[in-house]
């Protein structure tokens, strides 16, 4: 562990190892907090059938604290150490957790929504400082690839975290006798680790989200450990604290957009969060279609989530490597046409064909390629001094779309099916794509 703070610039060479560690740190928290979210939306379609819409008010909760709290958060991430303010959240998000398995194993639903609100402030605080440090830790001219890897560890992690908890969940709720785990450890200790965690018999919709709360409480400990091994860089804003930093929003998106390049970029990479919103709400809702409502319903949902996620993790994968000594903006502009393509091609084929699945796969790939380059772009253009600040804004902006996003899904599935909520997303993939090639063709660096 570096105990004594200093500054990047000193450095001559990029401490991998510290980078690493911090991409397990937030890879792991992302994880967890997904996890917490996609337990929760299963349990409300157990406990309500059809009618537990519980992935709306819970996609809200998600992002309220970034837009309540987003000039606050960047203020501390620039004002102070940002290696301390990961290990905090670290230590708070197993409180979290640990509240949250309490609530779950004494059926209180109400109880383990409020910790949930409680873990969306911790990611809140979390994110600026775990962005800002990046830099600090590589410098620029790994910008690309650092970001890269970063963000599409961070989105694997809430793809895994959605979709293998959609799985444990059908699992536990009605557990099969003949998967691959039961010939590795045998019926034995499926026995033995029922009677001890599921008193209540089959069917039963709390363990199912209980075990795998107290699983990620387990896993939440090591790491935060870890981060107590991050290098500490000094702060380099100044600022002193004053009460406006709780009403200051509009004041912190006024010095993003003053600045072309923060603004243009913002943009793209806040349409990425809301083409993914509006995208994952959608899965949803196929999945209740398909399935019905009944248990089948999160088996169908990890399947479509699945497709999707697997293209997203592929697709920052190549732009990462494509990136990894330039940040080269022609591939945004290339996944965002990719996009539009990709979303009209899915209105015309049937949800659950081989196709269908393909062309999920085809538009995750495409939204990664869009949103890498943007994202390095933005962190690398924002000045030192401010980065937490303008990456606090830039996350202000993300959940307002975030937010717009729940309830311009919930507004189509009300009055279109999803085939042709798939050509309005294609429409709108088409307008950002063109935004971002106007933007690249003028950007002082961009290529």
């Amino acid at each position: 562990m570096n105990s004594s703070a200093h500054t990047p610039g000193h450095a001559r060479k990029v401490p991998w190892g510290a980078f690493w560690r911090l991409v397990l740190i937030q890879a792991q928290n992302s994880f967890n907090e997904k996890g917490a979210q996609f337990l929760l939306i299963p349990l409300g379609v157990w406990l309500y059938g059809a009618e537990g819409d519980l992935e709306y008010p819970l996609g809200a909760i998600i992002v309220l604290p970034f837009i309540l709290f987003s000039p606050f958060v960047g203020w501390l991430s620039d004002r102070f150490c940002k290696a301390r303010i990961i290990q905090s959240m670290a230590l708070l998000q197993i409180c979290v957790l640990a509240g949250m398995y309490w609530s779950l194993r004494t059926h209180n639903l109400d109880g383990a929504i409020l910790w949930f609100c409680v873990f969306a402030v911790q990611a809140t605080i979390f994110s600026p400082s775990k962005k800002g440090i990046v830099k600090d830790i590589v410098g620029t001219s790994r910008m690309g690839f650092a970001s890269g890897i970063v963000e599409m560890a961070s989105i694997l992690s809430l793809l895994i975290g959605q979709i293998g908890v959609f799985v444990w969940f059908r699992y536990l709720l009605e557990p099969s006798t003949d998967t691959v785990w039961h010939h590795w450890l045998g019926e034995g200790f499926f026995q033995w680790f029922d009677a001890w965690l599921k008193p209540s018999g089959l069917n039963d919709g709390w363990y199912a989200a209980s075990f795998p709360c107290l699983v990620f409480l387990l896993m939440a400990v090591p790491v935060a450990i870890s981060s107590f091994y991050l290098p500490r860089y000094a702060p380099e804003g100044f600022r002193p604290f004053s009460w406006s930093l709780f009403y200051e929003h509009f004041h912190q998106l006024g010095k993003l957009w003053k600045n072309r390049n923060l603004r243009v970029s913002e943009m793209g990479i806040g349409y990425f969060w809301f083409f993914g919103g509006t995208i994952m709400l959608m899965t949803i809702q196929m999945a209740k279609e398909i399935s019905g409502g009944s248990d089948d319903f999160s088996s169908v949902g990890a399947v479509l989530m699945a497709w999707m996620s697997g293209g997203t993790v592929l697709g920052g994968i190549l732009a990462s490597l494509i990136c990894r000594r330039h940040i080269r903006m022609n591939v945004s502009v290339a996944g965002g046409a990719l996009m539009a393509l990709s979303c009209v091609a899915l209105s015309t084929v049937s949800m659950t064909s081989t196709v269908f699945y393909a062309l999920l796969m085809a538009a995750g790939i495409s939204a990664a390629l869009f949103l890498v380059p943007l994202n390095a772009f933005f962190q690398d253009r924002a000045d030192n001094d401010k980065r937490g600040d303008m990456i606090a804004a830039g996350n202000l902006v993300d959940c307002v779309l975030g937010l717009m996003a729940v309830g311009f899904q919930y507004a189509m599935m009300l009055v279109i099916p999803p085939s042709w909520q798939f050509v309005v997303m294609g429409i709108l993939s088409l307008g950002m794509a063109w935004v971002i090639f106007r933007f690249s063709r003028v950007a002082p660096g961009a290529r």
